[in-house]
């Protein structure tokens, strides 16, 4: 009998390491689970409200052309409008602008667009903007068309690149609602994509748009000062959009109605010191690191909080609206996948999370293009 005892001790230790196992694997998928749920939430959002206006856009596009069948037109404004047409579906993305370079953009346009008696002039032009447009690229319209006919021609012209933008989001919301189940797939086989190359102020702005109605119902604006050039990261653009946004979704959730959430961008040459409310050093142009600091000001963070911030399942918001997994994911990202830094300075006011990210070499660049 007492020859057995070892055995059965070795037999229980067994089972209980199994069970222990089993509990850790456990463990593990719920925190999965609870995180996919909560990553899974901004996209599914964002493409729901752009179907929505999608759908109103449709709207009035149809009443347009409605409008536009009953009226005779000469061939120079057929052409006009073809070219418009052209230029709206197939020039890509306009580069990606400073606050106060866009805010300029849009009311310059806006204003010679309200003095030629187009309707909705204010509230047309942003999205002209947004895609490129400017006033040179509108004359056309404005020589070939009366008073009415250009004010309906530049609304149906917004209408189609607004629809444009709006099937984008759409696009880009079930591309990474994809890109989320593809990283459970891949968590579960242990398998990686490969990175490529990634724009930064792309990768924000993408993020910005994908928010763009939550920032409208909350009366929230955007201050973007984007000064890093160059501005590429070797990674999966999948990871660097949820750290983007769940920092805004954040900085969003605690600003009060009307605030500003300040977004910036620059290199450094090294590690670089948070100090205050300003960042020391700003290095030197094309140096290896990527800095970008989104600020709002809430209420803070409380000096009891801060330490813990980044831990999973921990949230100061009230119950039932958060799952305190999003600033964990963001540290686990920015530190595990992207090789960087995050820190965050708070006090009544002013919240500040600085985000240092390594810059891909021209080389790294080249390879990703081969890749993709």
């Amino acid at each position: 009998m007492h020859s057995n005892e070892p055995v059965a001790k070795k037999a229980a230790a067994h089972g209980e390491s199994t069970e222990a196992l089993h509990r850790e694997k456990l463990t593990a998928l719920g925190t999965l689970t609870a995180g996919l749920m909560h990553e899974l939430h901004n996209p599914g959002l964002a493409a729901a409200r752009a179907s929505t206006q999608l759908r109103g856009n449709l709207m009035r596009l149809q009443q347009m052309s409605l409008r536009f069948s009953q009226q005779p037109h000469d061939p120079a404004q057929m052409d006009c409008m073809r070219r418009l047409l052209e230029a709206a579906l197939e020039r890509g993305p306009a580069p990606v602008l400073s606050s106060i370079a866009e805010a300029d953009a849009a009311e310059s346009l806006a204003t010679w667009l309200a003095a030629a008696g187009v309707e909705n002039a204010f509230i047309i032009a942003p999205a002209l903007v947004a895609i490129g447009f400017r006033r040179e690229g509108l004359e056309c319209a404005r020589r070939s068309f009366q008073a009415t006919g250009f004010s309906d021609t530049l609304n149906w012209l917004e209408a189609l690149v607004s629809s444009a933008t709006l099937v984008t989001t759409i696009e880009e919301s079930i591309a990474r609602i994809a890109a989320l189940a593809r990283s459970v797939k891949d968590f579960a086989h242990d398998d990686r994509c490969s990175a490529q190359a990634v724009d930064l102020h792309t990768s924000l702005q993408s993020s910005l748009t994908l928010l763009g109605h939550k920032m409208q119902q909350r009366q929230v604006t955007v201050i973007k000062s984007f000064s890093a050039a160059p501005a590429s990261l070797r990674t999966q653009s999948s990871a660097l959009s949820q750290v983007w946004t769940n920092l805004l979704d954040n900085a969003i959730d605690a600003s009060p109605p009307g605030a500003e959430i300040e977004i910036a961008t620059w290199n450094i040459a090294g590690v670089e010191k948070l100090t205050g409310s300003e960042t020391e050093s700003a290095g030197e142009a094309g140096g290896g690191w990527l800095a970008v600091s989104i600020v709002d000001r809430g209420a803070g963070i409380a000096a009891t909080a801060l330490p813990h911030i980044f831990d999973a399942f921990y949230t100061t918001k009230p119950q039932g609206q958060g799952t305190g997994l999003g600033l964990e994911i963001v540290h686990r990202i920015v530190t595990q996948t992207l090789g960087g830094s995050i820190e965050v300075e708070s006090q009544p006011g002013r919240t500040r999370f600085l985000v240092r990210l390594p810059l891909a070499s021209p080389a790294a660049a080249e390879r990703s293009d081969l890749i993709g």
